[in-house]
């Protein structure tokens, strides 16, 4: 994950800012707003997405102080329950420039769920490049039109 994580960071650095599967926040101050609609834009992104905590994209992503990581982490951990269906995120710590960053990889969520709303008011986001953006009613209507049922219920049962 480190070297991928270097990676990751000297491309957003030469692109000068985030990506479609990629948000920096710099939650100095604990965590923003914005971060509920990108959760549910990278969850409704194919393969989802990474949220990386503790960098400035203003000051070329330069690390930042996090006062309280473990309650950033749980804080991120608890704001994913707060999804139609829940958002799945792998929480983990990185290094950047010799620096503490948390790494969360977010889950695509099932197609056969999509879209991901904010359970709270109902909106579901996508990714267009470096924003969210709150789904269309035509572009809601397409999610629905290509689910599927799901499966998992269809499988051999041993014995």
């Amino acid at each position: 994950m480190a070297q991928d994580l270097s990676s990751l960071v000297e491309e957003l650095r030469r692109a000068g800012g985030d990506s479609t599967s990629v948000e920096v926040k710099a939650a100095a101050g604990g965590l923003p707003d914005s971060l509920t609609p990108s959760l549910s834009a990278l969850a409704n992104l194919p393969g989802g997405g990474t949220i990386i905590l503790g960098l400035d994209e203003r000051s070329g992503f330069r690390p930042v102080s996090l006062a309280n990581p473990q309650a950033l982490k749980q804080g991120l951990a608890s704001r994913a329950r707060g999804f139609e269906p829940p958002v799945v995120v792998d929480i983990g710590d990185g290094t950047v420039d010799g620096a503490p960053v948390i790494v969360a990889l977010v889950h695509e969520c099932d197609p056969s769920a999509k879209p991901c709303r904010v359970a709270s008011s109902g909106k579901a986001y996508l990714r267009g490049y470096d924003g969210d953006f709150q789904l269309s009613h035509l572009e809601e209507q397409a999610f629905i039109a290509v689910r599927k049922p799901p499966m998992f219920d269809r499988a051999p049962v041993e014995g």
